[in-house]
């Protein structure tokens, strides 16, 4: 273990280091594929174009070759000449045929049937591309036989042959050219990009990801938060939510801590004072039969004392346990609202035998139900109790089909909750102003809903009563 501990910590600043400048290279190198392939589908048409104008020329100059001939006595000139001329034009032969005129030849190489031939006027776009790559891929000397119309003749047709070496090689001259400042375009633009992403985006991105990484891996640890950020955009918008979750998530996390502390520490106290409320119990249960009236008068508030010292414990306890497993059975909820009824007035009774407790079960008939009925008992007696210690002298269980669930509403006719209270009805410790009471029913109820799939909610509060509604789902019933 301590080897690969030591592994893991010798090679984290370099990955740290790769993951850091990963995005700013992928980035570099994405521009730089994209100027590039921008520049190579410009580079087809560029190339074609040249290769257009280089023959374009070549036909001007054999023209100006042709028209020589107009300045002998019988258009004939000798070899010598004729060679001279076609050298100097850069074509090996020229035949200009203009209306109503005889044709003008000059041939150093004759043209012949099987000799490839492009008519410029008829060639597209597209064919002006395929024909330039595709001569850029043959070596050696190949002759080709090309006619297009002379800007000096407008109506006259030239046709040259001539060898496309010479061409290839200017068009490779031309597309290395062109290739260099491809790369020089395509360096500059990445590099100014690269900079700019790496201001506006990367560095604030990197500062983000290495206060997540810590956040990670000690969300609790209080440390100075960054400066937040006075940016607009996407990402000014992001470190400051991130900033505002860092301190709300901290606070909740260090709320919880010392809730698990304090949960911690009731559970190693509980045996020890259920133990002394036992025995301050039992020397209860003397001082109710002692001679002395004043002391028996003492006993009933020192019982009452005990018991809700005794709940409360119970209470807490119970609030920080993980949350149970159910256990699935089917069950008839109607008796079991029965029997929490019965519980309920009989604490009544224990605690003030005077104090009105009406627990009434509204459910029509059998209702089955699949769930742990322990839980559902307890769901119900702190519902019920939280209900008659808050006021109420009436409780009323009802349930009605809420198609996928089974919606059960427990209703009562007390003072109902204020308004303060109703947005964190549900959260531990809130007790809505009841004295001596812990602020941990409605939470547990909540829990043992959640428990089982369900939730809870108060669906009405008012001076005529409050009612919470909860569910179970399809399946539990």
């Amino acid at each position: 273990m301590p080897a690969a501990v030591s592994l893991r910590a010798g090679t984290s600043p370099l990955a740290r280091r790769f993951a850091t400048f990963g995005l700013s290279w992928r980035i570099l190198g994405l521009v730089i594929a994209a100027v590039m392939t921008a520049e190579l589908l410009l580079f087809l048409p560029s190339i074609a174009r040249f290769r257009l104008v280089y023959l374009e020329q070549l036909i001007e100059s054999g023209t100006l070759a042709a028209l020589a001939l107009d300045a002998t006595p019988d258009n004939m000139v000798t070899d010598e000449v004729k060679r001279a001329l076609l050298n100097h034009a850069r074509v090996d032969a020229v035949i200009l045929a203009e209306p109503d005129k005889p044709r003008r030849r000059l041939l150093n190489i004759a043209p012949r049937p099987d000799m490839p031939t492009f008519n410029l006027k008829e060639r597209g776009a597209l064919g002006l591309i395929w024909d330039a790559l595709a001569a850029m891929t043959r070596d050696g000397a190949y002759y080709t036989r090309i006619g297009g119309e002379s800007m000096r003749l407008p109506r006259a047709m030239v046709w040259i042959v001539v060898d496309e070496l010479p061409m290839r090689i200017a068009m490779y001259d031309y597309s290395v050219r062109v290739l260099v400042l491809s790369i020089i375009i395509a360096l500059f633009t990445a590099a100014l990009l690269y900079l700019a992403l790496r201001w506006l985006v990367i560095r604030p991105l990197q500062h983000l990801s290495a206060d997540m990484v810590a956040f990670r891996r000690d969300p609790e640890e209080a440390r100075s938060d960054r400066l937040r950020a006075e940016r607009n955009d996407e990402i000014g918008v992001v470190d400051r939510e991130f900033q505002s979750l860092q301190r709300e998530l901290r606070a909740s996390l260090r709320q919880k801590s010392r809730l698990a502390e304090v949960g911690a520490a009731s559970n190693k106290i509980n045996h020890d004072l259920r133990n002394i409320l036992s025995t301050a119990r039992l020397l209860s249960d003397r001082l109710a039969s002692s001679n002395d009236e004043r002391t028996r008068n003492l006993a009933p508030t020192i019982m009452k004392t005990i018991d809700r010292a005794t709940r409360l414990a119970s209470e807490a306890i119970e609030y920080v346990r993980d949350l149970p497993t159910p256990r699935l059975e089917a069950f008839d909820l109607t008796d079991l609202v029965d029997e929490v009824g019965v519980t309920l007035q009989e604490q009544g009774e224990d605690a003030d035998p005077n104090l009105l407790r009406n627990w009434v079960n509204a459910l029509n008939g059998e209702c089955k139900v699949r769930a742990d009925r322990d839980l559902l008992y307890r769901l119900f007696i702190n519902l019920g109790r939280n209900a008659f210690d808050a006021g109420a002298s009436t409780v009323t269980v009802r349930t009605q089909n809420g198609g996928a669930y089974l919606l059960v509403d427990v209703t009562d006719n007390g003072p109902g909750v204020p308004k303060h209270v109703t947005e964190q009805l549900f959260k531990p410790f809130t007790t809505g102003g009841r004295a001596g009471g812990a602020g941990l029913g409605l939470a547990i109820a909540r829990d043992l809903v959640r428990c089982h799939g369900g939730e809870i909610a108060m669906t009405e509060t008012g001076p005529e009563g409050t009612t919470f509604r909860f569910t179970l789902p399809a399946s539990a019933h």
